[in-house]
């Protein structure tokens, strides 16, 4: 396990499939903790804000939509035991951002999508590094066999940057909607020869 990064409540109950959920994740400067009822307030406000759609305006939704979005979310800790994580600052009760890896079908392959999206005030830090880098330690313990892709807005560099500093290589450029995005992957570990 990467240093800096401690899983709590890893004792096996709430898994899935033989999979622990952790209730929390400490890094050294981030709390990631599952999506709670209470979030839901700030959850919308992150994914509505035009602020934090700087490269991506054309997905931000109506409260509606990013109320079935949240609820998606949510289901996927329910049946794959990981789903994105409401991130605050370690000594802070205030929610940041949001992000992680949840299962996802890419071109009939599962895969692990990992996605964040913070509040401008959060940018610059190296708190999505830091996150992703959580998430992925996660990942490889967990889900070893899938490759984690991460999908952005051809435009969107500071995020290209993140997925080029954790070692994601570029996979494919595409349109999607009339809109050009970037897909980096990291491919998941192959086994030795045998």
């Amino acid at each position: 396990m990467p240093r800096g990064i401690r899983l709590l409540g890893d004792n096996g109950a709430g898994s899935v499939r033989g999979v622990v959920e952790p209730e929390e994740v400490r890094t050294r400067r981030l709390v990631l903790r599952r999506i709670q009822p209470a979030d839901t307030d700030v959850f919308v406000a992150v994914h509505t804000a035009a602020e934090t759609h700087p490269f991506d305006a054309h997905v931000r939704g109506t409260r509606e939509q990013i109320l079935e979005l949240l609820d998606k979310f949510q289901r996927s800790w329910i049946s794959d035991g990981i789903g994105y994580w409401a991130i605050r600052l370690a000594g802070s009760e205030d929610v940041i951002g949001f992000g992680g890896v949840r299962h996802w079908v890419e071109e009939d392959e599962p895969v692990l999508n990992l996605a964040y999206r913070f509040w401008p005030s959060a940018w610059g830090n190296g708190y999505a590094t830091e996150m992703a880098e959580a998430a992925l330690q996660w990942a490889r313990r967990n889900r070893p066999h899938h490759p984690v892709m991460i999908v952005t807005d051809a435009d969107n560099a500071p995020s290209a940057r993140v997925a080029e500093k954790l070692g994601f290589v570029l996979h494919t450029q595409r349109h999607r909607d009339g809109l050009p995005e970037l897909v980096f992957r990291l491919p998941a570990p192959q086994p030795y020869p045998s």
